[in-house]
């Protein structure tokens, strides 16, 4: 069964049970529901639904609506209808088949309805889930006789239907996709795991996050597994309630409570993809920014509160072990250019602040802003990541990511005004007026916006684009020294005694051959640790062991500082 054939004043009828019941948990949200009298006079009266009991009832809390309950009394039948956020639902006429007392409130049971009315609604109503909420999804083939191949994604939403699922273009899912029918695997914080066949109905590449996003249809379910579903539909709902901002405050769902500390293996950001343990902390930050990207897109905002969490969370890092934090920095080319880049921005320049002994709100404030400032170039113009050749309508265009950025800011009532302005607003700007978005001079640029200026174009420098390779830390150095009518060469030199010029993250040649990461410096900045490793490319599971003192001499003189293969 599915949605009936009937369509009426533009609501559309469903007698799905697991459809039924996430539609119906959702009217039991708090202040959705009303009931409506339709016997005699039409009124109607808020009414909360206290439970929603699978294909047998649906308990109503009558206590505050007295004035209503002798009807219902007398058999005065009614709807229940709300808008939830699968669109303005409502029941066929019922009645209440039994009312109790406890403890001094009323409640009624009704039958669990035959079919139920949506209107504006989506092919099927879709528990998202919200940022901090991770269920991994695995997907493999159901055939035996292919390759079993398990592609690790993260899920996005939930339904009695299907699912969308996302999946690193790295990890070769043409392997699993192609296939018609497929194995889905849906793995919970809590250990729980469940198995569904399904369909892949559709197939889309997002290059600038780096993901496939996958869309499952489930086929064969059995009347089991369609009870198991709705219960998992309806905890991804009630849990990304609780966890809005303007959402209730109830108990956490069972399912999203990590089973142990260590973070699951299951999804796009396995453990194994990052090489060291503060780069597989990191990723949960650079998760949180793939996703301010989606909801910058869809929403114009960003979450203040995990804003606020996943700087602390960068910080803390950074206080653990700084050397390790930076390195974890060149950990994470699996991400798009958009988070690398905020995450390098934000770490930087916290760490060049509090060496600067700037206050620790400063400091916060800074790193918050400079994790999302260039966030809006992947949504308005994300071309300007693969064109070699900037037209000025492109120009112009780009432009407006920095107002995208900033008014999303505006809505981060935590973050100072004049720090977000600083950091987001004037980032492109140059003192001799040749930045944008509003070309100020030096005049009209402030301390931190000039440190800002400093960090964000070393770190851009040393990345690639289209239309140039990337630089080594100190090539960049000597091209930013060279252009001191743009860039402050105050804040540029603390930026270098800081980080020194062949800082941590860069890849060396050993007269030997062996190539190595340059992993800690001493209090000259002079090299005083390497991570071996066995190719030009970005750190993986292949990195060597650390190398420092005598065994660090034996390997020889550094010849080369190389860039990375991507």
């Amino acid at each position: 069964m599915g949605v009936a054939d009937n369509v009426t004043d533009d609501y559309s009828s469903i007698d799905n049970n697991v459809q039924m019941g996430t539609y119906l948990e959702a009217l039991g949200q708090p202040g959705v529901a009303n009931l409506v009298t339709v016997t005699g006079a039409t009124s109607s009266y808020p009414v909360i639904i206290s439970d929603v009991r699978f294909d047998q009832a649906l308990i109503l809390e009558l206590t505050a609506i007295r004035d209503v309950v002798p009807r219902l009394r007398q058999g005065g039948q009614f709807r229940l209808e709300g808008a939830t956020s699968g669109g303005l639902v409502r029941t066929e006429p019922m009645q209440v088949r039994e009312f109790e007392s406890r403890e001094g409130r009323l409640f009624g049971e009704v039958d669990w309805p035959a079919q139920i009315h949506v209107k504006q609604r989506r092919s099927s109503f879709r528990a998202t889930l919200r940022v901090g909420m991770e269920v991994g999804v695995r997907l493999a083939s159901s055939d035996p006789e292919q390759e079993s191949t398990v592609l690790a994604g993260d899920l996005r939403d939930l339904s009695a239907d299907g699912c969308l699922a996302e999946f690193s273009i790295y990890d070769g899912a043409s392997k699993v996709l192609p296939n018609i029918h497929t194995v889905v695997t849906l793995s919970f914080p809590d250990g729980t795991e469940r198995e569904f066949m399904a369909e892949t109905r559709h197939i889309r590449t997002d290059t600038e996050r780096k993901v496939i996003a996958v869309g499952l249809q489930f086929e064969n379910l059995s009347q089991d597994a369609q009870k198991e579903l709705w219960q998992f539909v309806k905890e991804i709902e009630r849990e990304a309630s609780r966890s809005a901002t303007t959402g209730d405050q109830r108990e956490p769902s069972k399912l999203f409570a990590p089973k142990s500390a260590e973070v699951s293996n299951v999804s796009r950001r396995r453990r194994g993809d990052y090489p060291t343990p503060i780069a597989r902390r990191l990723a949960t930050i650079a998760g949180y920014l793939d996703s301010q990207m989606i909801q910058l897109k869809q929403e114009g905002s960003f979450d203040a509160q995990q804003l606020s969490s996943q700087t602390d969370h960068l910080l803390d890092l950074l206080k653990e072990d700084r050397q390790e934090a930076l390195f974890a920095l060149h950990c994470l080319h699996r991400e798009s250019v958009w988070v690398q880049h905020g995450i390098a921005v934000a770490m930087r320049l916290a760490d060049l602040l509090t060496a600067r002994r700037l206050p620790q709100a400063v400091v916060k404030g800074a790193a918050a802003a400079a994790m999302i400032h260039d966030l809006g170039k992947g949504v308005v113009c994300p071309e300007v990541a693969r064109t070699t050749t900037l037209s000025r309508a492109m120009y112009l265009d780009m432009h407006s990511h920095v107002v995208k950025a900033l008014d999303a800011a505006h809505g981060v009532r935590w973050l100072s005004p004049v720090i977000r302005d600083n950091v987001i607003a004037l980032v492109n700007e140059r003192l001799d007026g040749s930045g944008y978005p509003e070309g100020f001079k030096a005049e009209h640029i402030g301390q931190l916006a000039r440190a800002v200026m400093v960090v964000d174009v070393m770190d851009a420098l040393q990345r690639p684009r289209p239309d140039r390779a990337a630089h080594t830390s100190y090539a960049a150095f000597q091209l930013v020294a060279a252009d001191r009518k743009r860039f402050d060469g105050q804040w540029l030199q603390a930026y270098m005694q800081r980080f020194g010029k062949l800082a941590i993250g860069s890849l060396v040649r050993f007269s030997g051959g062996q190539y190595a990461w340059v992993v800690g410096l001493d209090q000259h900045n002079r090299v005083d640790c390497v991570r071996l490793t066995p190719h030009k490319g970005h750190p993986d599971s292949r990195l060597g062991e650390l190398v420092r003192g005598s065994r660090l001499r034996a390997l020889g003189r550094m010849t080369d500082v190389l860039v990375v293969e991507e």
